[in-house]
């Protein structure tokens, strides 16, 4: 297929998953919503904080999902033509770098086609769909593996989605938790000061659910035929949260 197919497609670029090896600046990533509980236990006084922390990474895995569709008055003919073309494909994704063990599929199905005519169902023939998911580890593949596979049998971009290893994924796990007990701790020590009392140190901790904030972009098409196509990215940004409760004494 040409570059002007992809072109009527809408490519949403969703960056998702964990992942950071830097984090930010404290100050900045705070947003944390803070309770104070005073009670008498045999440790003392104890105050209760939860806090959040944010971390980014570029995404380093990019996820594409693209289908052959195929139609016509018979089933087994609609069959051929989506083997035939999904192996045409396939070939051009090994050809342009990406491995057997990359490529999947994610649907494949044959439905009758009906029209509404005088008030009735009529069968129209046939379409057919076989989507494909693959998995790239370099994140500047995915515009040129497009290319590849809609100028080989592929009808639809259906995704294009940026996201993070699981070794990223922990990385930037690990990071968002430091920053958001960073975060507990000095909302911690602003309340004792204000309440006459001194943290001694942590009583409980739990964490809550880490969020991952997509960053939408578009894949921008050729505007020349040596040109490819081009995905704009942008970091993956994570929020983990924390409920910490310290000790405390006046």
């Amino acid at each position: 297929m040409s570059r002007k197919l992809l072109a009527t497609v809408g490519v949403a670029l969703l960056l998702v998953t964990a992942g950071c090896a830097g984090s930010l600046d404290p100050a900045a990533s705070a947003n944390a919503q803070t309770d104070q509980t005073n009670q008498t236990d045999s440790s003392g006084e104890t105050i209760a904080v939860s806090a959040s922390g944010q971390a980014e990474a570029e995404p380093d895995q990019a996820v594409l999902q693209v289908a052959v569709l195929a139609s016509g008055d018979d089933a087994n003919a609609v069959r051929e033509r989506l083997a035939q073309n999904a192996t045409r494909m396939q070939r051009a994704l090994r050809n342009a770098g990406v491995a057997e063990d990359q490529i999947r599929t994610v649907q494949y199905g044959i439905d009758q086609q009906y029209r509404e005519e005088d008030g009735e169902r009529r069968p129209v023939g046939f379409q057919g769909v076989h989507a494909f998911e693959i998995t790239l580890s370099n994140v500047s593949r995915a515009g040129p593996v497009i290319d590849a596979a809609v100028s080989n049998g592929a009808d639809r971009v259906d995704s294009v989605q940026l996201t993070l290893s699981e070794e990223r994924r922990r990385e930037v796990r690990a990071d968002a938790l430091r920053n958001a007990m960073e975060n507990a701790r000095a909302d911690a020590g602003v309340l004792a000061e204000s309440a006459n009392l001194t943290v001694t140190g942590v009583h409980t901790v739990s964490t809550g659910d880490v969020g991952f904030s997509p960053v939408r972009a578009e894949a921008l098409t050729a505007q020349s035929a040596d040109a490819g196509t081009q995905i704009e990215s942008g970091p993956v940004t994570v929020t983990a949260q924390v409920s910490v409760t310290y000790n405390a004494t006046g």
